[in-house]
């Protein structure tokens, strides 16, 4: 096999190695979108249908509470149809995207700049603290990448040859990454009209139709269900409202975009391509950062830096096209009064990745001796950095992130169905305080294989007596609403404590015999 593509291979395999390692283990536990996604690709894989019996929908409903996007659900469920519902193998689906976005940028990168970057491109891109992470969490936030390297994948390829086929995949990717994520709606449809603007002159006319063609395929696709569930986008605002108190619902898109709110879009559009966000200390969420680590490593920063300005003594569309790409990023979670949430601009990606590795041939092409031993350098501190990043990632940070992850409701549920198994139990309830504890009972059911169970209800240990309840009840508590720390309440026997990654009790199953 040519060398060319051994070393990448190699660095692939790796890469998903490390990227799918300990799925179960880290992230600590599942969150309720992991739960909810996953549960409509179950059933998908297994009826056609969603959770709500509709068969194969455009979109899915999400938590009671939105409209979500599609292709993470249907990735899911091919991912499920060939193995068991489970945290490690529901999470593939980030794994998957994240490979597969970097053999589209090896790809890409031969395109601009040639075989040897494209190596360097695959590393650093792999090495993106931001996109390790969050590949490794059931959350569609990284499914547009792919469909951006792609667009501009086929577009550089046009622009290489002309040849108008390369354009109608190019805008069609475009249009199908519109489904990949709600934040796409609004990147999509700017890089449609950037393309535009850096088309070649000749057959303008029929070059804008074959691309616009592309583009609005998925979009007409789009229609019938849109005729049929208006609120799939109206209800988006409602979301955004419930993060953002300055967004008026009941304005409906007037209400987000708003003249008024334009200086806390300016603010946090600003504060989104700050150095804090990009290369210190990245998300405010631990479900999306560590909070040791920028969305990216600190190195970047001087790749970046020196990316920007070979672009700028260069008159190169399609690299001012990328940088037009890195320039918008902020442009979506900006929207959203909720400052320091890249995760929701995750599309930055790859723009600063390319930006990058055009700094560094700016590097290695200067004859300055020591431009090329920075580079050096630089490449030694990206790589203490990515292996101490890993080592807090799978250490440490399962302690710090695990409220985020609303403490071990699977765990407690988990030993709860095994009890029930091997005890007379008939009926389990579980305490209604627990943040969708409905939703994280009906996965764990799947996982264990156990369709027919006792009968469940919720109670309310706050307002409700255990005493109430009969023989052969197995109850679910959340540890810190029980006052006392006796192993026995009446007639219910403590059989089990949950417990976090710190040694906190989180939960407590009771049994009554």
């Amino acid at each position: 096999m040519d060398r060319s593509k051994i070393t990448p291979l190699i660095i692939l395999v790796l890469a998903f190695i490390v990227y799918s390692y300990r799925l179960d283990f880290v992230p600590v536990h599942l969150n309720q979108d992991e739960l909810a996604f996953s549960l409509n690709a179950y059933s998908i894989a297994k009826t056609l249908r969603d959770e709500s019996g509709r068969v194969l929908p455009f979109y899915f409903w999400h938590l009671n509470s939105f409209w979500a996007t599609p292709i993470i659900v249907y990735l899911t469920s091919i991912v499920l149809t060939f193995l068991p519902i489970a945290e490690s193998t529901i999470r593939l689906s980030g794994v998957i995207v994240a490979i597969f976005s970097g053999i589209f940028l090896v790809r890409l990168t031969r395109v601009i700049l040639g075989k040897k970057y494209s190596y360097l491109a695959l590393v650093f891109f792999l090495t993106t603290p931001a996109l390790f992470i969050n590949s490794r969490v059931l959350l569609d936030n990284i499914f547009p990448i792919p469909f951006v390297l792609l667009w501009l994948l086929f577009f550089k390829r046009y622009l290489n040859s002309k040849k108008l086929m390369y354009l109608f995949w190019s805008g069609l990717f475009l249009g199908i990454g519109i489904h990949s994520y709600h934040a796409a709606k609004i990147y999509m449809p700017l890089y449609f009209l950037a393309s535009l603007f850096f088309m070649n002159k000749t057959k303008r006319t029929i070059s804008i139709f074959i691309f616009s063609l592309g583009f609005f395929v998925p979009i007409i696709l789009f229609v019938p269900w849109l005729m049929r569930y208006p609120d799939t986008l109206l209800n988006q605002v409602s979301y955004v409202s419930s993060l953002d108190s300055s967004v008026n619902a009941s304005r409906g898109i007037l209400g987000v975009f708003n003249p008024s709110r334009l200086n806390i879009f300016i603010s946090n559009y600003v504060t989104y391509l700050s150095p804090k966000i990009l290369f210190i200390e990245g998300d405010r969420s631990l479900i999306h950062s560590t909070q040791m680590v920028g969305a990216f490593l600190f190195p970047i920063v001087f790749f970046l830096v020196f990316g920007l300005i070979k672009i700028i003594k260069e008159k190169n569309k399609f690299w001012k096209l990328i940088l037009f790409g890195f320039l918008t990023y902020p442009i979506a979670p900006s929207i959203v009064n909720d400052p320091q949430r890249i995760s929701r601009g995750l599309i930055v990606i790859p723009f600063a990745i390319l930006l990058s590795i055009y700094g560094i041939k700016f590097m290695l092409e200067s004859k300055e001796k020591a431009l090329r031993t920075l580079f050096i350098l630089l490449m030694a501190i990206s790589v203490f950095q990515f292996g101490q990043f890993l080592y807090d990632y799978f250490g440490e940070y399962r302690v710090r992130s695990y409220r985020w992850f609303n403490d071990d409701i699977g765990g407690a549920l988990e030993s709860a169905i095994k009890s029930a198994q091997v005890r007379d139990v008939h009926r389990i309830y579980l305490d209604s305080n627990i943040r969708f504890v409905d939703t994280y009972y009906l996965f764990y059911q799947k996982k264990l294989d156990k369709d027919v169970l006792q009968p469940w209800e919720f109670f309310d240990y706050n307002k409700q007596d255990l005493s109430t309840l009969p023989e052969k009840s197995l109850v679910v508590l959340i540890a810190g609403e029980v006052k006392t720390r006796n192993d026995k309440i009446g007639q219910f026997e403590k059989i089990e404590t949950i417990r976090e990654p710190n040694g906190n009790e989180s939960f407590y199953i009771f049994y009554n015999n």
